[in-house]
């Protein structure tokens, strides 16, 4: 029997969700800053592991094999590619020049599994062009899930999307931004500075640097139409 979930759990957070149940849950390890090894560790556990390309090298770090390999093996080390040679990972492999990045490409696979939640990790720091890329790319999609590692969660909530956030980290900063033009219906409850249906528009992201509330343990969000972010941050240094 296939129990259906409306709970996400990850480190220092969990996720429930209203009218939304997932089959299964999907972590992706980009090439990006690479989250500590005991949130991977944690993170990996009971999900379904992606690696794409430099993302590999964190997960042989870690000392946690894939179930499939995604990339063009640009940035990933020699050594990790002998790794994955010797534990025998399946892998799509594509060439270096290419219409789609690899993460993009790593989306693709996931786009028709509308019951999934995808946890995409090592999709923060380095370059902006990347970070870019990577948000809109998953912003772009039909998928439910999120961006996160130790340092930073961003949670993309749909049209007609409404979660809690039960945290047992207080972060620095919580912020929402639109990633359509114009997302409306927007309430937030548990901060200190809360929106009841409020329009959001993506030229003016004002809804930004806001804190829990005295006393809050949790966030609850709705978003009533459009693509929004919910972007929480605990650590600043070297981001």
């Amino acid at each position: 029997m296939i129990r259906h979930s409306s709970a996400v759990s990850l480190p220092n957070i969990r996720l429930d969700f209203e009218k939304k149940f997932f089959r299964k849950e999907y972590l992706l390890i980009a090439g990006g800053r690479a989250p500590k090894t005991s949130w991977l560790l944690e993170a990996a556990s009971e999900r379904t592991l992606y690696s794409i390309d430099r993302g590999t090298d964190a997960c042989r770090a870690a000392g946690i094999v894939p179930s499939l390999y995604i990339g063009d093996s640009d940035s990933v080390s020699p050594e990790t590619l002998e790794w994955m040679k010797n534990s025998h990972i399946e892998a799509k492999r594509f060439p270096t020049e290419k219409d789609k990045t690899d993460t993009q490409l790593a989306l693709d696979l996931l786009t028709e599994k509308q019951d999934a939640f995808v946890i995409l990790s090592g999709g923060f720091g380095g370059r902006f062009d990347h970070a870019f890329s990577l948000l809109y790319s998953f912003a772009g999609t039909n998928l439910h899930g999120c961006i996160a590692d130790d340092r930073e969660f961003l949670l993309i909530l749909r049209d007609g999307d409404a979660a809690v956030l039960q945290l047992s980290k207080i972060p620095k900063s919580i912020s929402l931004f639109p990633l359509s033009s114009v997302c409306s219906g927007v309430t937030i409850r548990g901060v200190h500075w809360p929106l009841t249906e409020a329009t959001l528009r993506q030229t003016e992201p004002y809804a930004v640097s806001n804190r829990l509330a005295d006393g809050s343990r949790s966030i609850q969000a709705k978003n009533g139409k459009g693509t929004l972010a919910l972007y929480l941050c605990w650590d600043e240094s070297s981001l």
